[in-house]
Formats: C-alpha cells, sequence, structure tokens
C-alpha cells in the first residue's frame, strides 16, 4: 500500500510540474503561428499593390480561428502607405504587424 502511495505522489508531482510547463508551451506555439500567419497575409497584400495601381480596401480575414483586420493607412504626408495586419493573440492582447510598399 505505501509503494501506490509512493508511486502514486511522484506522479502527481510530476504531472504537476509538466502540465504547466506544456500549457505554457502550447500558447507560444498559437502565438507564434498566428504571427506567421499575419506576416503571410502582410506580404500578400504588399505583393497586391506592386501589381495593381488602384488602391486597396481594408478587409478581415480568417485563418485558423484568428480573425486577422489588413488595414492600408497612409503614413505621412509624401503620399506614403502603410499595410497593417491586426489581430487579437492568443493571450487576448491586440497584435500587429505593419510595413511600407516599396
Amino acid at each position: 500500500m505505501s509503494e501506490l502511495l509512493l508511486s502514486l505522489s511522484a506522479w502527481l508531482m510530476a504531472t504537476g510540474i509538466l502540465l504547466p510547463l506544456a500549457i505554457t508551451l502550447l500558447g507560444h506555439s498559437m502565438q507564434i503561428r498566428q504571427e506567421a500567419d499575419a506576416l503571410h497575409l502582410l506580404y500578400d497584400r504588399l505583393q497586391e499593390m506592386k501589381l495593381t495601381p488602384e488602391p486597396l480596401e481594408d478587409s478581415s480575414i480568417e485563418r485558423n480561428g484568428t480573425v486577422f483586420r489588413v488595414k492600408v493607412r497612409a503614413a505621412d504626408q509624401e503620399s506614403r502607405v502603410k499595410v497593417c495586419v491586426e489581430f487579437d493573440g492568443f493571450n487576448k492582447t491586440s497584435s500587429s504587424k505593419c510595413a511600407y510598399p516599396e
């Protein structure tokens, strides 16, 4: 009986230590996936802007359960534009990736 209790306590201690680490790792993995998707959408929009002369409108795209908002904004008075992809991250914080077309 004591061996069973010792084994059970060892399993509980291992689970108590490893489970939170696994959950944190899963969260970081999801965050990296969202950032990669945002960068892909950003560069896709930049390529579209190079190929089409007319200005593009803002849009929302859903990928892997995350809604990405693609916005084209005036950056300065020199008529330059900036493209931003905004999304709500895994930990419910708002994130964005921005770039200027060449």
